[in-house]
């Protein structure tokens, strides 16, 4: 499977004292195991992921983040670009409660043509055609 991954994953699996812990390294694991044989993020989902790290985990912890962000073969940096951030402002005049970062997501999501993200955000489950997992 190839599936987004949110960032609340990423930092809940990174902060031992995070809400979703223990449900994030699940996720995290089928993702070593290759049963997630792709993990596509965002620029977004790395700057929101590397400062909430860094805010309540220090700066190793944002560091190491980073690097495996910028270094793991099968993790895809999907950059929002002119064209997918017109796409997800639009999809975010459509969708209140879903965040700019969020709806970055969707739009990419959309232009890739993905239909899987791995997230505890029930925003998503606004957009009929995404299938949310936990």
């Amino acid at each position: 499977m190839i599936a987004f991954i949110d960032s609340v994953v990423w930092i809940g699996a990174k902060l031992k004292n995070d809400q979703w812990h223990k449900q994030s390294i699940k996720i995290i694991n089928k993702f070593i195991k290759k049963e997630i044989r792709t993990a596509y993020v965002t620029d977004y989902i790395i700057l929101e992921s590397v400062n909430f790290i860094l805010r309540k985990g220090g700066f190793d912890a944002a560091l190491e983040t980073l690097n495996i962000f910028e270094n793991h073969e099968r993790i895809k940096i999907i950059n929002v670009d002119e064209i997918t951030f017109a796409h997800a402002s639009s999809i975010f005049k459509q969708y209140p409660g879903l965040s700019i970062t969020d709806v970055s997501i969707v739009a990419a999501m959309n232009e890739l043509k993905i239909e899987h993200i791995y997230s505890f955000d029930k925003g998503f489950d606004m957009i009929s055609w995404i299938e949310r997992l936990e």
